[in-house]
């Protein structure tokens, strides 16, 4: 059995820079999201680097910012919970790897501070060119790994991401971080899979 693990908002949580750029530029969330959809996305493939963005944004909104906010307000922390849930597949012999869209300071900022450490390897989409939700971000990790898709577990935030592997025929969780409830229906989704020996908090 291989296993993927999103890291935003699965393993690294507080991950949104939005709220905190939106408070420091003064303009609405949605104002900031109306113009960075394209502007993200090749950042997310290591398309465009961060001095380019800032330079296009000023340029749009007849700003003068000169930081990159997106890292300024990148403070994430690892969910202690997750990290030994992966420890504990781990330990009962299976390789876990890291599958994240990444911008290329939040890679570096995360692994950095060893914040990807738990992970037996880490497939970033700024480093590979391809972001999720695209097939071939999923066809890339199964073909290096060596694993059949039916044998694969994945796990992410996002219900795109989540569809496109399930498509794939991977074996896929929607988890949501915010409820509750999310960590425990991991659980037991694992446990219900029969690579959990127990079911703990």
């Amino acid at each position: 059995m291989g296993f993927i693990f999103d890291m935003g908002n699965v393993l690294s949580l507080d991950v949104d820079v939005l709220p905190c750029m939106a408070q420091r530029l003064g303009m609405p969330i949605r104002e900031i999201t109306a113009y960075t959809g394209e502007d993200f996305d090749a950042l997310l493939v290591g398309a465009k680097t961060a001095e380019e963005f800032w330079e296009g944004f000023n340029r749009h909104f007849g700003t003068d910012v000169r930081e990159d906010l997106l890292i300024t307000c990148f403070r994430p922390a690892n969910d202690l919970r997750m990290e030994r849930l992966i420890l504990e597949l781990k330990a009962g012999g299976h390789r876990v790897v890291c599958g994240t869209n990444a911008f290329e300071k939040h890679y570096r900022y995360h692994f950095e501070r060893g914040e990807y450490a738990v992970f037996d390897h880490v497939y970033a989409s700024n480093l590979l060119g391809i972001a999720k939700p695209s097939p071939a971000f999923f066809r890339h990790i199964l073909e290096r790994e060596g694993w059949r898709a039916g044998d694969t577990f994945f796990v992410d935030d996002r219900a795109a991401n989540v569809e496109a592997a399930r498509g794939l025929g991977m074996r896929a969780l929607h988890y949501d971080y915010a409820s509750p409830d999310g960590f425990p229906a991991l659980r037991d989704w694992l446990a219900a899979e029969g690579v959990l020996p127990t079911i703990s908090s």
